[in-house]
């Protein structure tokens, strides 16, 4: 049955505009990235796209930026059709081609699969409009009955609705013909639960046990008694015939299992090669149930195409990598980015740093101290932030990753940059083998932030501390390496022919070494005995910056960590007037 090739979206909430070529045979597409970025508006896109609703109650805050004199374009390419469609009385006439790059060809050729253009469109009268497009802009009506053949369903929060047998739930649809809903709502009628839990209709309780068996197909608990029932729980609105457990309704069970058993029912509903959009398909499940209904969605053949969203990173690394997709939006103008034929060094990344597919902001540090660091920057930074009122590095959907070392900083920057991310590279200065590789992910558009010329994390610390900030550093030292005489073994490991007699610099000094030469034996030492080469290590290190930050001894270490912080909290454009269309006078 039908699938999507490629979907467009003009002016849709917070979607400008969105060119979507989904690859051919792309059964399950998981759109991942950071919240706010039009996931879930693609999914609502598509819905009202093909799905059978009638009464979309459009409101201005539907339109991009509110701006109601643009309308709303929804328009696919659908492939695969259902052959009602493809007659001459329908739309046989209307057919049109699509190539294997989505490329759309006025008549369908040799190669090429045979394709509907379909469009939703919306003005600021607010009343929507569906129709099938031919490549010269005419039109044709595309009634609610006609979407029905293209079995499309959403499962989201919104699914108590779908348990419940009613006009327009999938229950009622399933159980339409035989008239089953209505002789039991009359049982209830004269009856009211007691008669229900002994009334027998073949016709439901067939329905119920093949509801029961793909419930528990997805996941959707361990059913052994689903039946219908009568749902009392909306009092104010009298009761209902609903799907019971037992005694209990569906209903009340938690989010997780009505979601999926939702699924079974309105796939059952839809039919056999049916297209489903799941928002959100790890919501109110465990990590093992979604990745089993992940799974589920990609083995069953009942569905010609799933798309779902996830925020999980579970998903993320358990997910077949050409099913992952990212979804990117820079100022409206939204990019999906299928992971298909990803190479090895973006397999490892999605499994070893999961989250970072879903942020909007990535800075990749070097290693476990600069991770550390400015992980305790950012709860500074935050910290202040808030109390000015404004967002969090969490709120810009900020991710801090480990690079894992130097040689790998230039590489996964650049992968991940190429996926649409905005992306800063957070190193040392003191390798020119890497120089290369970071050239090349600049280039790309990363922002690289390095300390000067020749110096790691501890070297460009100490390069300007005088003997009290490096005695103060050298506390810090005391406090992680356990004892001052452990610390002081440290330091005269670097140069055991010129013993330093205490943690004292200025007594050093007073004795004949030269500052410089105190600074580069205590940044040796921090470096070699690894006093802050881990996590917690670069946590404690960057908690002694935070407390000494505004200290003109720390000025050149703080000048490169603002760079930091003016990338993670970005100065946000004016939006309030979108004069793209503008034209300057001559």
């Amino acid at each position: 049955m039908v699938r999507i090739r490629r979907l467009r979206i003009e002016n849709f909430r917070g979607i400008k505009t969105l060119d979507w070529k989904i690859p051919t045979n792309q059964k399950l597409v998981a759109l991942i990235g950071p919240g706010d970025g039009g996931k879930s508006t693609i999914l609502d896109a598509i819905h009202y796209l093909i799905g059978d609703r009638w009464n979309i109650p459009f409101s201005d805050t539907d339109f991009f930026n509110v701006n109601v004199q643009r309308p709303v374009i929804i328009k696919a390419l659908l492939v695969d059709l259902p052959s009602e469609l493809k007659k001459d009385s329908t739309f046989g006439l209307w057919l049109c081609g699509v190539d294997q790059d989505g490329e759309l060809l006025q008549d369908p050729e040799d190669g090429s699969d045979t394709a509907l253009m379909v469009q939703l469109s919306v003005d600021e009268s607010l009343e929507p409009k569906w129709c099938v497009l031919r490549s010269d802009g005419s039109e044709k009506y595309l009634s609610s009955a006609q979407r029905r053949t293209f079995s499309t369903f959403k499962v989201d929060d919104r699914t108590d609705a779908q348990l419940r047998w009613s006009r327009n739930s999938a229950l009622g649809r399933l159980s339409y013909a035989d008239g089953g809903e209505r002789d039991a709502l009359a049982a209830a009628s004269r009856a009211a639960r007691e008669a229900l839990l002994d009334h027998e209709n073949s016709s439901l309780t067939d329905l119920t046990k093949k509801i029961q068996d793909r419930a528990n197909q997805v996941g959707g608990g361990s059913f052994s008694n689903l039946r219908p029932g009568l749902d009392t729980s909306r009092s104010s609105m009298g009761a209902a015939l609903a799907l019971h457990e037992d005694v209990i309704p569906l209903t009340s069970y938690g989010l997780g299992s009505r979601r999926l058993a939702s699924l079974a029912v309105q796939q059952l509903a839809a039919g056999s090669r049916s297209v489903a959009v799941v928002d959100e398909l790890e919501s109110g499940l465990e990590p093992h149930r979604a990745v089993r209904l992940l799974n589920y969605l990609l083995s069953d053949d009942g569905y010609s195409q799933v798309i779902v969203t996830t925020h999980s990173p579970v998903i993320v690394e358990q997910a077949q990598i050409e099913n992952l997709a990212t979804v990117q939006n820079q100022e409206g103008v939204v990019t999906v980015t299928s992971l298909g034929g990803a190479d090895d060094l973006m397999q490892r990344l999605r499994r070893a740093r999961p989250s970072s597919l879903l942020a909007r902001r990535v800075v990749v540090a070097e290693g476990k101290t600069e991770h550390g660091l400015l992980l305790e920057c950012l709860d500074a930074w935050d910290l202040q932030r808030t109390k000015d009122g404004r967002s969090t590095s969490a709120g810009e959907g900020v991710a801090i990753q480990d690079g894992n070392g130097g040689t790998e900083v230039g590489p996964r920057a650049e992968a991940l940059s190429r996926l649409g991310l905005n992306v800063a590279a957070f190193l040392d200065n003191d390798d020119e083998s890497i120089n290369e590789s970071i050239a090349s992910a600049e280039t790309l558009g990363v922002k690289v932030i390095r300390w000067d010329q020749g110096r790691n994390t501890e070297g460009q610390i100490c390069s300007g501390l005088e003997a009290n900030g490096l005695t103060a550093l050298l506390k810090l030292g005391v406090e992680l390496r356990s004892s001052e005489d452990t610390v002081l073994q440290d330091l005269n490991a670097i140069e055991p022919e010129n013993p330093v007699p205490s943690l004292d610099v200025e007594e050093w000094i007073s004795l004949g070494t030269e500052l410089e030469d105190a600074r580069e034996r205590i940044a040796k030492a921090a470096d070699k005995r690894k006093w802050f080469k881990n996590v917690d290590g670069g946590r404690a290190l960057g908690g002694w910056i935070v407390r000494n930050y505004t200290r003109q001894q720390l000025s050149s270490t703080v000048a490169y960590l603002e760079q930091i912080k003016a990338f993670v909290y970005p100065e946000r454009p004016d939006l309030s007037e979108d004069n793209s269309d503008e034209k300057l006078d001559g």
